[in-house]
């Protein structure tokens, strides 16, 4: 089998952008190179060197017939799909994904927050990727919820982070995400 090197990715750049708390329905992109409409998505800034972490889970039922106790049948069961991220910038669009639900109140000497519990916050998110062969991937998820938050730490030997796990939920259509992929050498 021959091996081809220009088919392997390393993404070294990209963003991540999610919609406006209790935005419904956004138009979402369709293409992996469109700009994203500002009035709609936010960046949420800078990215740890981490940068998205993909995971998929997906359990099966087996089911053993009686002779020989041998599997018959191994049927599909719960599926989960989440990506991981940590921004390290402290914004308003940070804030908002960090503390949903909250009172956030632009002042004169910066922000005031009003913290209540987390509420459902079930928002647009883009995952963007662009590798150094200018090849890019972009993952639409058009029902994604924190789910996870990791610990935010105040420390004088690194920066501050926000660490999220966004959780895929079926859209209308049934689809947890839409991906779309620009390189020329998968192209019809």
């Amino acid at each position: 089998m021959a091996v081809d090197t220009s088919k392997i990715r390393a993404y070294t750049n990209g963003l991540v952008a999610v919609s406006g708390y209790g935005v419904s329905n956004p138009v979402l992109p369709t293409d992996p190179t469109t700009s994203l409409n500002p009035a709609v998505f936010s960046d949420v800034g800078a990215i740890t060197s981490d940068g998205i972490t993909e995971a998929t889970s997906q359990e099966y039922n087996n089911i053993f017939m009686w002779q020989g106790n041998a599997l018959a049948a191994a049927l599909p069961g719960e599926y989960t799909k989440t990506f991981q991220v940590a921004a390290m910038e402290t914004s308003l669009v940070t804030l908002g994904v960090q503390l949903p639900g909250s009172t956030i109140t632009q002042t004169a000497y910066g922000v005031s927050i009003a913290e209540k519990p987390p509420t459902v916050d079930k928002r647009a998110w883009v995952l963007h990727g662009i590798s150094d062969a200018g090849k890019a991937q972009r993952v639409v998820v058009p029902l994604g919820q924190v789910t996870e938050r990791g610990e935010v730490v105040w420390s004088s030997t690194d920066v501050t982070v926000y660490a999220w796990t966004i959780t895929a939920f079926l859209d209308a259509s049934g689809n947890i995400a839409y991906r779309y992929i620009l390189d020329s050498a998968l192209a019809a």
